[in-house]
Protein backbone atom coordinates (compact mmCIF):
# COMPACT_ATOMS: atom_id res chain seq x y z
CA UNK A 1 0.00 0.00 0.00
CA UNK A 2 1.32 3.43 -0.91
CA UNK A 3 1.94 5.58 2.16
CA UNK A 4 0.76 8.99 1.04
CA UNK A 5 0.44 12.12 3.14
CA UNK A 6 -3.29 11.80 3.79
CA UNK A 7 -2.93 8.19 4.95
CA UNK A 8 -0.02 9.17 7.18
CA UNK A 9 -2.01 11.94 8.86
CA UNK A 10 -5.01 9.67 9.44
CA UNK A 11 -2.83 6.91 10.86
CA UNK A 12 -1.01 9.33 13.14
CA UNK A 13 -4.24 10.83 14.41
CA UNK A 14 -5.59 7.36 15.18
CA UNK A 15 -2.36 6.17 16.75
CA UNK A 16 -1.93 3.66 13.94
CA UNK A 17 1.72 4.50 13.45
CA UNK A 18 2.56 3.58 16.99
CA UNK A 19 3.80 7.07 17.82
CA UNK A 20 2.34 9.88 19.82
CA UNK A 21 2.95 13.12 17.98
CA UNK A 22 4.18 15.74 20.48
CA UNK A 23 2.92 19.29 20.57
CA UNK A 24 6.23 20.50 19.23
CA UNK A 25 8.83 18.66 17.21
CA UNK A 26 12.57 19.17 17.14
CA UNK A 27 13.01 20.78 13.71
CA UNK A 28 15.52 18.81 11.65
CA UNK A 29 17.40 21.95 10.69
CA UNK A 30 17.10 23.69 14.06
CA UNK A 31 20.15 25.05 15.79
CA UNK A 32 21.42 23.06 18.74
CA UNK A 33 24.43 23.90 20.93
CA UNK A 34 26.63 21.39 19.07
CA UNK A 35 25.46 22.41 15.58
CA UNK A 36 25.97 26.08 16.48
CA UNK A 37 29.47 25.23 17.74
CA UNK A 38 30.27 23.43 14.50
CA UNK A 39 29.00 26.11 12.14
CA UNK A 40 30.52 28.94 14.16
CA UNK A 41 33.88 27.15 14.40
CA UNK A 42 34.26 26.91 10.61
CA UNK A 43 32.35 30.04 9.58
CA UNK A 44 34.90 32.07 11.54
CA UNK A 45 37.47 31.22 8.84
CA UNK A 46 35.11 32.08 5.98
CA UNK A 47 33.94 28.54 5.25
CA UNK A 48 30.78 28.37 3.13
CA UNK A 49 27.67 27.03 4.89
CA UNK A 50 25.56 24.90 2.55
CA UNK A 51 21.84 24.24 2.79
CA UNK A 52 21.07 20.60 3.62
CA UNK A 53 19.85 18.24 0.96
CA UNK A 54 16.20 17.12 1.23
CA UNK A 55 15.49 14.19 3.53
CA UNK A 56 13.10 12.71 0.93
CA UNK A 57 15.10 11.57 -2.09
CA UNK A 58 12.51 9.77 -4.28
CA UNK A 59 15.16 7.07 -4.76
CA UNK A 60 14.73 3.33 -4.27
CA UNK A 61 17.91 3.33 -2.17
CA UNK A 62 17.31 3.47 1.60
CA UNK A 63 13.56 3.55 1.10
CA UNK A 64 13.62 7.01 -0.45
CA UNK A 65 15.24 8.64 2.60
CA UNK A 66 18.55 10.51 2.76
CA UNK A 67 21.24 8.04 3.84
CA UNK A 68 24.09 10.48 4.45
CA UNK A 69 25.63 13.75 3.33
CA UNK A 70 27.05 12.54 -0.02
CA UNK A 71 26.28 15.00 -2.81
CA UNK A 72 26.53 14.51 -6.57
CA UNK A 73 28.57 17.74 -6.73
CA UNK A 74 30.12 20.27 -4.37
CA UNK A 75 31.04 23.95 -4.56
CA UNK A 76 34.66 25.01 -4.84
CA UNK A 77 36.54 25.58 -1.61
CA UNK A 78 35.79 24.45 1.94
CA UNK A 79 32.16 24.02 3.00
CA UNK A 80 30.12 22.78 5.95
CA UNK A 81 26.54 21.59 6.33
CA UNK A 82 24.16 20.11 8.90
CA UNK A 83 22.50 17.22 7.03
CA UNK A 84 19.35 15.42 8.31
CA UNK A 85 19.68 11.71 7.58
CA UNK A 86 18.07 8.35 8.25
CA UNK A 87 19.13 4.71 7.96
CA UNK A 88 16.23 2.35 7.29
CA UNK A 89 18.45 -0.47 8.57
CA UNK A 90 18.26 1.17 12.01
CA UNK A 91 14.49 0.71 12.31
CA UNK A 92 13.80 -1.50 15.28
CA UNK A 93 17.11 -0.69 17.01
CA UNK A 94 15.54 1.55 19.62
CA UNK A 95 17.58 1.46 22.80
CA UNK A 96 20.95 0.83 21.18
CA UNK A 97 23.41 3.59 22.17
CA UNK A 98 23.43 6.47 19.69
CA UNK A 99 20.87 4.94 17.29
CA UNK A 100 18.15 7.36 16.17
CA UNK A 101 15.48 7.29 13.48
CA UNK A 102 16.43 10.81 12.34
CA UNK A 103 19.94 12.08 12.97
CA UNK A 104 22.11 14.93 11.74
CA UNK A 105 25.59 14.86 10.25
CA UNK A 106 27.87 17.85 10.79
CA UNK A 107 29.71 17.72 7.46
CA UNK A 108 33.05 19.26 6.46
CA UNK A 109 34.25 19.12 2.84
CA UNK A 110 37.48 20.41 1.30
CA UNK A 111 38.87 20.26 -2.24
CA UNK A 112 40.58 16.91 -2.74
CA UNK A 113 43.80 18.85 -3.38
CA UNK A 114 43.84 19.65 0.36
CA UNK A 115 44.23 15.96 1.17
CA UNK A 116 42.73 13.70 3.81
CA UNK A 117 45.28 14.73 6.40
CA UNK A 118 43.98 18.30 6.41
CA UNK A 119 40.35 17.16 6.60
CA UNK A 120 41.04 14.89 9.59
CA UNK A 121 43.08 17.60 11.30
CA UNK A 122 40.23 20.09 10.89
CA UNK A 123 37.64 17.65 12.27
CA UNK A 124 39.79 16.62 15.21
CA UNK A 125 40.66 20.24 15.95
CA UNK A 126 36.97 20.99 16.32
CA UNK A 127 36.31 17.93 18.50
CA UNK A 128 39.22 18.58 20.85
CA UNK A 129 39.48 22.38 20.96
CA UNK A 130 35.80 23.36 20.70
CA UNK A 131 33.93 20.34 22.08
CA UNK A 132 36.66 19.57 24.65
CA UNK A 133 36.83 15.83 23.95
CA UNK A 134 39.88 14.06 25.37
CA UNK A 135 42.29 13.13 22.52
CA UNK A 136 43.58 10.17 24.54
CA UNK A 137 40.13 8.56 24.51
CA UNK A 138 39.70 8.44 20.73
CA UNK A 139 39.91 5.18 18.82
CA UNK A 140 40.33 5.20 15.03
CA UNK A 141 39.33 2.16 12.98
CA UNK A 142 40.68 1.82 9.45
CA UNK A 143 43.18 -0.04 7.28
CA UNK A 144 46.77 0.35 6.18
CA UNK A 145 45.64 3.37 4.15
CA UNK A 146 45.12 5.35 7.37
CA UNK A 147 48.38 4.26 9.01
CA UNK A 148 50.59 7.05 7.54
CA UNK A 149 48.09 9.67 8.78
CA UNK A 150 48.08 8.21 12.27
CA UNK A 151 51.85 7.85 12.61
CA UNK A 152 52.58 11.38 11.37
CA UNK A 153 50.04 13.29 13.48
CA UNK A 154 50.88 13.85 17.17
CA UNK A 155 47.24 14.62 18.03
CA UNK A 156 45.97 11.38 16.47
CA UNK A 157 48.71 9.41 18.20
CA UNK A 158 47.29 10.41 21.58
CA UNK A 159 44.44 8.03 20.72
CA UNK A 160 44.56 4.44 19.52
CA UNK A 161 44.38 2.85 16.08
CA UNK A 162 42.62 -0.44 15.37
CA UNK A 163 43.85 -1.78 12.04
CA UNK A 164 41.53 -3.85 9.83
CA UNK A 165 42.45 -5.95 6.85
CA UNK A 166 41.84 -3.89 3.71
CA UNK A 167 39.93 -6.62 1.86
CA UNK A 168 37.78 -7.28 4.93
CA UNK A 169 36.96 -3.58 5.18
CA UNK A 170 36.14 -3.40 1.46
CA UNK A 171 33.80 -6.36 1.74
CA UNK A 172 32.01 -4.84 4.75
CA UNK A 173 31.80 -1.30 3.31
CA UNK A 174 30.69 -0.01 6.72
CA UNK A 175 32.94 3.06 6.86
CA UNK A 176 35.50 1.57 9.24
CA UNK A 177 38.20 1.38 6.59
CA UNK A 178 36.02 1.56 3.49
CA UNK A 179 32.67 3.22 2.84
CA UNK A 180 30.53 1.47 0.24
CA UNK A 181 26.84 0.97 1.14
CA UNK A 182 25.27 -1.46 -1.31
CA UNK A 183 23.30 0.46 -3.92
CA UNK A 184 24.31 3.97 -2.85
CA UNK A 185 23.52 6.16 -5.89
CA UNK A 186 26.15 8.84 -5.28
CA UNK A 187 29.34 6.92 -4.50
CA UNK A 188 31.24 3.88 -5.75
CA UNK A 189 33.03 3.62 -2.41
CA UNK A 190 36.19 5.10 -0.90
CA UNK A 191 38.82 4.49 1.77
CA UNK A 192 37.80 5.88 5.13
CA UNK A 193 38.44 5.99 8.86
CA UNK A 194 35.78 5.78 11.57
CA UNK A 195 36.18 7.81 14.76
CA UNK A 196 35.05 6.34 18.09
CA UNK A 197 34.74 7.66 21.64
CA UNK A 198 34.03 5.76 24.87
CA UNK A 199 30.60 5.46 26.45
CA UNK A 200 30.10 4.32 30.05
CA UNK A 201 33.84 4.47 30.64
CA UNK A 202 34.79 2.57 27.49
CA UNK A 203 37.28 -0.27 27.29
CA UNK A 204 40.82 0.10 28.56
CA UNK A 205 41.96 -3.35 27.45
CA UNK A 206 42.97 -4.83 24.11
CA UNK A 207 40.86 -3.40 21.31
CA UNK A 208 39.35 -5.37 18.46
CA UNK A 209 36.76 -4.49 15.86
CA UNK A 210 33.81 -4.32 16.34
CA UNK A 211 34.58 -2.22 19.40
CA UNK A 212 32.84 -2.74 22.73
CA UNK A 213 32.11 0.25 24.98
CA UNK A 214 32.77 2.83 22.27
CA UNK A 215 30.38 4.89 20.18
CA UNK A 216 31.18 5.70 16.55
CA UNK A 217 30.83 9.48 16.42
CA UNK A 218 32.25 10.26 12.99
CA UNK A 219 33.96 9.23 9.76
CA UNK A 220 36.35 10.81 7.29
CA UNK A 221 37.34 9.89 3.76
CA UNK A 222 40.99 9.20 2.91
CA UNK A 223 41.38 10.58 -0.61
CA UNK A 224 44.84 12.06 -1.04
CA UNK A 225 46.22 15.22 -2.62
CA UNK A 226 47.90 14.29 -5.90
CA UNK A 227 45.78 11.15 -6.29
CA UNK A 228 44.26 12.43 -9.50
CA UNK A 229 40.77 12.23 -8.04
CA UNK A 230 38.35 15.07 -8.52
CA UNK A 231 35.71 16.26 -6.11
CA UNK A 232 36.19 16.68 -2.39
CA UNK A 233 37.69 15.10 0.67
CA UNK A 234 36.15 15.38 4.09
CA UNK A 235 34.02 13.81 6.75
CA UNK A 236 31.78 14.60 9.63
CA UNK A 237 30.36 13.84 13.04
CA UNK A 238 26.93 12.61 14.02
CA UNK A 239 25.68 15.65 15.94
CA UNK A 240 23.61 13.70 18.44
CA UNK A 241 26.44 11.24 19.07
CA UNK A 242 28.91 14.07 19.47
CA UNK A 243 26.55 15.60 22.03
CA UNK A 244 26.53 12.33 23.98
CA UNK A 245 30.32 12.12 23.85
CA UNK A 246 30.68 15.66 25.20
CA UNK A 247 28.17 15.05 28.00
CA UNK A 248 25.30 17.04 26.49
CA UNK A 249 21.69 15.98 26.10
CA UNK A 250 20.48 14.41 22.87
CA UNK A 251 16.99 13.32 21.74
CA UNK A 252 15.90 9.75 22.36
CA UNK A 253 14.77 7.29 19.71
CA UNK A 254 11.04 7.96 20.09
CA UNK A 255 11.56 11.71 19.81
CA UNK A 256 13.75 11.28 16.73
CA UNK A 257 11.14 9.00 15.12
CA UNK A 258 8.45 11.64 15.55
CA UNK A 259 10.81 14.21 14.03
CA UNK A 260 11.51 11.86 11.11
CA UNK A 261 7.83 11.61 10.22
CA UNK A 262 7.33 15.33 10.71
CA UNK A 263 10.13 16.36 8.37
CA UNK A 264 9.21 13.79 5.74
CA UNK A 265 5.58 14.95 5.83
CA UNK A 266 6.61 18.60 5.50
CA UNK A 267 8.81 17.86 2.49
CA UNK A 268 6.20 15.67 0.82
CA UNK A 269 3.59 18.40 1.28
CA UNK A 270 5.92 21.01 -0.17
CA UNK A 271 6.89 18.94 -3.22
CA UNK A 272 3.49 17.31 -3.79
CA UNK A 273 4.90 13.77 -3.61
CA UNK A 274 3.93 10.74 -1.56
CA UNK A 275 5.77 9.85 1.61
CA UNK A 276 8.76 7.54 1.07
CA UNK A 277 8.33 3.82 1.47
CA UNK A 278 11.16 3.72 4.02
CA UNK A 279 8.92 5.30 6.64
CA UNK A 280 6.96 2.05 6.89
CA UNK A 281 9.95 0.47 8.62
CA UNK A 282 9.60 3.00 11.44
CA UNK A 283 5.83 2.71 11.81
CA UNK A 284 5.91 -0.48 13.89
Amino acid sequence: MELDRRHFVSLAAAGGLGIALPAAFIPARASTPVSADFLDHFAASGTAILDPLPLVTNSAFNGGLRYDDTRPDYPDGMSVCIQPSCRVEDAGKAGEPGVLALFHIAVLNLPVSAGAREAIAQLMGFAVLTEKLDPEKFVFVSTEVFEPHFTSDPLLQKGRFVKRDLEEARAAGDGSGFFSPDGHPDTDGFNSVSIHYPIDGGSEGTLAYPLTGFLEIGESSLAEAGSGMGGTVGGGFGLERLALASGRQAPGYAQSRASLFDLAEQEAASSGTTLPEGLKAFSQ
